[in-house]
């Protein structure tokens, strides 16, 4: 197996203990914990791999990519974590990150986004929802610093070793076991590495809900819009597979990067649970000031020919329906994003977002936002977007908890990551599956209008739940 190379080694190896040195002083003086970070740049390795081999160690693993920009994170272990509950977490969770970086002792030099310290963040669709044991382990709001972060831009890594550094701590114990911890992470793939599983076949899934008895729901929403109570509200299918061996997330995590390059690919792993998809929407990225946003609303399959998918795009784009429901979700999203104090450029007409087995209505927005704002601070204002909420935001959240009868989770929630700064980038955790062992739940959501038909919109959520179960190796018919 083959390890770190004897500079990385040696280049390492002394900064974690200087950096260390530093952050107790500090640590002392101060009487509180100080983080101290370190990062170098390395040959290109696979963020993909790393999270798999990460599995060995004992921690929480993350990963995040978006394939077609050449950019992917990777993260094993936990420096610092941050569980969060109620309405205000997002507010808290950027003051305590915010906190923890002012004091931090980073070495890191002139390095790409995605580098140095880097937190995660993952939240749950809606605090107010009744919580199940499904969802242990998986807070209202969480956010992780990993111990060992991989980030891999281009042809180029970069890696982060971050470290907690209490008041009394030896200096000499903080990088203690970096070295083959590390030299393990990093190895060289080899033949057991994260290939996609064969298909097994068709899928036995189970609906947490009966078919007729969700369709009967929609078409009682569907009665609230027409009675003028409200005009968009989002319902989510739940369903559970199960097998006699455990999923393998890397394996799932392979099969979505190939498959959905323009997606979010994400996974956080905690324990024997993995929370996993590919998500085609942008809930918020914001890099130097500058903020993009992706609105998405209304779906149809791809044809089996470019004939056949051009027709089904144009269907699209004129059916009536979805072009009102898409309308919903650019007006809430520009009327949050004007509140939060971001200046936007004016939308274009909404187009096609074609991915690997549905194409859908998009519409990017662009923008600068106010000085200091971090992008947590503009996930507070979008979530929950009409996308996955409904409109007006609050009588649908009100429905869905009455009508809904299942516990989200982080389904439909933002997740993604913040850097030092502030800057960073949340996706809405949709096309997504929990992993728990052997068994997985998987999620898949319909925006329910005034035109919403129940047998439409339950054939649509069967293909939005597609990718999951490509990715884990089930096979689905027509």
């Amino acid at each position: 197996m083959v390890g770190l190379t004897r500079e990385t080694r040696a280049t390492l190896g002394d900064l974690p203990l200087r950096s260390a040195a530093e952050a107790q002083a500090r640590a002392r003086w101060s009487g509180r914990p100080i983080l101290a970070s370190v990062t170098v740049q390395l040959p290109h390795r696979d963020p993909l791999d790393f999270f798999r081999r990460g599995a060995a160690l004992a921690g929480d693993r993350f990963f995040w990519a978006r394939p077609d920009e050449s950019f992917a994170m990777a993260g094993v272990g936990t420096a610092w974590t941050l569980a969060l509950d109620g309405a205000d977490r997002f507010e808290h969770a950027r003051a305590a990150w915010r906190a923890l970086c002012q004091e931090a002792v980073i070495q890191a030099g002139e390095v790409p986004r995605g580098t140095g310290p880097v937190v995660l963040g993952g939240f749950s669709f809606d605090p107010l929802c009744p919580r199940t044991p499904l969802w242990d382990g998986f807070p209202d709001g969480l956010l992780l610093l990993p111990r060992y972060l991989l980030t891999t831009t281009g042809e180029t890594s970069w890696l982060t070793v971050n470290t907690l550094v209490a008041p009394d701590a030896p200096p000499n114990t903080v990088s203690a076991g970096w070295p083959d911890e590390v030299a393990t992470l990093l190895s060289d793939p080899s033949s057991d590495g994260a290939q996609p599983a064969p298909a097994r076949g068709m899928p036995d899934l189970e609906d947490a809900l009966p078919p007729e008895e969700w369709k009967r729901t929609v078409a009682s929403v569907v009665q609230e819009i027409h009675a003028g109570h409200v005009q968009k509200v989002v319902l989510a299918r739940q369903v559970y597979l199960r097998r006699c061996e455990p999923f393998d997330p890397a394996h799932a995590l392979a099969r979505l990067r190939r498959r959905y390059p323009g997606c979010f690919v994400f996974a956080v792993a905690r324990g024997m649970r993995c929370f996993l998809g590919a998500s085609p929407e942008r809930l918020i990225r914001l890099e130097r000031g500058a903020v993009q946003v992706t609105c998405l609303a209304g779906s149809i399959a791809r044809g089996t020919t470019p004939e056949e998918d051009e027709r089904l795009g144009t269907a699209l784009l004129a059916s009536e329906k979805d072009r009102a429901e898409h309308a919903f979700v650019v007006q809430a999203l520009c009327d949050g994003l004007t509140e939060a104090g971001v200046e936007l450029e004016p939308p274009g007409l909404p187009r096609l977002l074609k991915v690997h087995n549905v194409q859908h209505l998009f519409t990017p927005l662009r923008g600068r936002a106010r000085e200091r704002q971090s992008v947590l601070d503009l996930v507070a204002w979008l979530h929950p977007s009409p996308a996955v909420g409904g409109v007006p935001r609050d009588v649908a959240l009100e429905l869905i908890r009455e009508r809904e009868r299942l516990d989200r989770g982080w389904y439909a929630g933002p997740l993604g990551w913040m850097d030092r700064q502030g800057d960073g980038e949340f996706a809405v955790a949709i096309r997504s599956a929990l992993l728990d062992g052997a068994a997985a739940t998987l999620f898949a959501g319909c925006g329910i209008v005034a035109g919403s038909d129940p047998e439409r919109e339950y054939a649509e959520a069967s293909l939005k739940l597609r990718p999951m179960l490509a990715a884990l190796g089930e096979e689905t018919r027509d």
